[in-house]
């Protein structure tokens, strides 16, 4: 899989067939449990996974405080529920978790006791007949249960800046709407759904999930009483509800995707997570939204740290991003997702969460050439050298510190690197004093004025690193959400290679 940059196409495609040549459309046949309420958009990163911070100029001073062939719908009972899990390795630490390495396996049936079988390495080379969808690599992984809802093949990535826009709405007993849109993923919140397209019928429990083409009329029917479903549209953000649906609420509206190449594959699972579970650390190729239905998880990537999500909360995440969701609540926990993926590539890869050996050089070391331009204060009024000056955040030296003088949520500091540099990661650790001077989460502003972040920051006892994709010679740090009082700095740290 929020940072980073959500590329622009647009990728819907219209009158699509009912056949797929490589794979078949599986729908859960359990629930996806009660109510959630509308998203809670998160703190996100460079992404903010979900959407990219607005640029602002640079301070130039010292005292400046800136801040859619495809699958279809079958006309027939929907296949078993198909579940992939992996032994679980443990929670890592954030810094340095390794994926386990263990191939996945599918079971047969929600139920089944049967011994699972081997899942294929590539979505692509599942047999056309065979109702199960490979997962790739480690899957998921972990002890978490992941259950594909529906899932969708283009023939091309077309053009476009694209979003993952959801509305809800609901029918009364007998009620139908006849409408058509872009492509999108149907979800049946509450009630029996009934859709259909020209000869083809399909019914959803609650829970469940189908997917419609772009451009193909279909009628949407509720069944034995009201049904609530949401219509997860592949559009441009900020677009409207589709045309005629009654009273639509938006749920979310995850802002520009980033995409990479080939993501011809869009898929929309269910994925369990039980009390002292968790997924294995991984990437997928192509970006992932995730919306938390019930229950807590840790939710953790290579570009924000780690941060809980309760239910109706949102967070997203580009391509090639580690990531890891972990359960240490009492309660089962269970999000769904959507992805558009290179169907050529392994669903999701084994991955882990680097640590600054991984990276080079930190090129903010003063050794290297490294010096600080600017900040918004230091302790006490002194300079840069004193005991709580501004250079203390690059000396590589734990047991000193940065503080501002009182600046709380307006401290910031610059560093200008030793050349023009591609920044690849940037490490932070925040000083505190228990009951203040912390910040919680930093963005980065390059001197071209491009923004990374909020980046969040789990703790303070130790320094947390975030990947990037960002290009400068000056880099602006500065505190988003903080405790107040003389928040500051124990490290930053900056890697990355000179542009040529």
């Amino acid at each position: 899989m929020i940072l980073p940059k959500f590329l622009r196409r647009r990728w819907y495609t219209r009158g699509l067939g009912f056949a797929i040549p490589l794979f078949i459309f599986l729908v859960a046949c359990g629930s996806a449990g009660g109510a959630t309420p509308s998203v809670t958009k998160s703190i996100a990163s460079a992404t903010s996974p979900v959407t990219a911070a607005p640029t602002a100029p640079m301070p130039n001073t010292t005292t400046d405080k800136g801040k859619p062939t495809e699958t279809q719908i079958p006309a027939s009972t929907p296949p078993a529920k198909a579940t992939v899990t992996l032994p679980s390795t443990g929670d890592p630490e954030p810094t340095s978790a390794a994926a386990p390495t263990a191939v996945p396996t599918l079971a047969p049936t929600t139920a089944s006791t049967a011994t699972p079988t081997t899942v294929a390495p590539t979505m692509e080379e599942m047999p056309k007949d065979t109702a199960a969808i490979s997962m790739g690599g480690a899957a998921l992984g972990g002890s978490a249960e992941t259950t594909l809802l529906a899932q969708q093949i283009f023939p091309e990535v077309p053009e476009g800046s694209l979003s993952w826009v959801a509305y809800e709405s609901t029918l009364g007993a007998g009620q139908s709407l006849e409408h058509d849109h872009e492509f999108a993923f149907i979800y049946a919140k509450e009630g029996q759904h009934q859709f259909q397209i020209s000869q083809n019928e399909r019914t959803l429990a609650t829970g469940e999930g189908g997917a419609v083409s772009a451009g193909e009329s279909h009628t949407h029917i509720a069944l034995d009483g009201p049904s609530v479903f949401w219509e997860v549209r592949l559009t441009a953000p900020g677009s409207a509800p589709a045309p005629k649906l009654p009273d639509a609420t938006l749920i979310f509206d995850e802002g520009p995707l980033e995409l990479v190449s080939e993501e011809r594959l869009a898929a929309f699972v269910l994925v369990q997570v039980s009390t002292d579970g968790e997924t294995s650390v991984h990437t997928h190729p192509g970006p992932e939204l995730i919306y938390q239905l019930s229950g807590k998880i840790d939710y953790q990537n290579g570009l924000i740290g780690t941060r809980v999500m309760g239910p109706g909360e949102l967070e997203g995440i580009p391509p090639r991003v580690s990531v890891q969701k972990r359960n240490p609540y009492e309660a089962e926990a269970e999000f769904i997702s959507w992805f558009l993926v290179d169907p050529s590539q392994p669903f999701a890869s084994p991955a882990a969460f680097q640590t600054s050996g991984d990276r080079g050089e930190n090129l903010a070391s003063p050794e290297l050439g490294a010096r600080i331009v600017g900040v918004s204060s230091n302790y006490g009024n002194g300079d840069n050298d004193s005991s709580f000056g501004a250079s203390k955040a690059l000396d590589g030296n734990p047991a000193t510190a940065w503080s501002s003088n009182g600046d709380g949520g307006d401290a910031w500091l610059e560093i200008e690197l030793p050349s023009e540099t591609r920044v690849t990661s940037v490490g932070f650790w925040s000083r505190t004093m228990g009951t203040s001077a912390e910040i919680f989460s930093f963005r980065v502003i390059n001197d071209n004025g491009e923004v990374l972040g909020p980046f969040v920051l789990e703790s303070s006892d130790k320094i947390y690193y975030f990947e990037t994709d960002i290009a400068g010679k000056s880099l602006r740090f500065e505190a988003v959400d903080t405790s107040g009082g003389n928040t500051g700095a124990m490290a930053i740290e900056v890697f990355g290679e000179p542009v040529p």
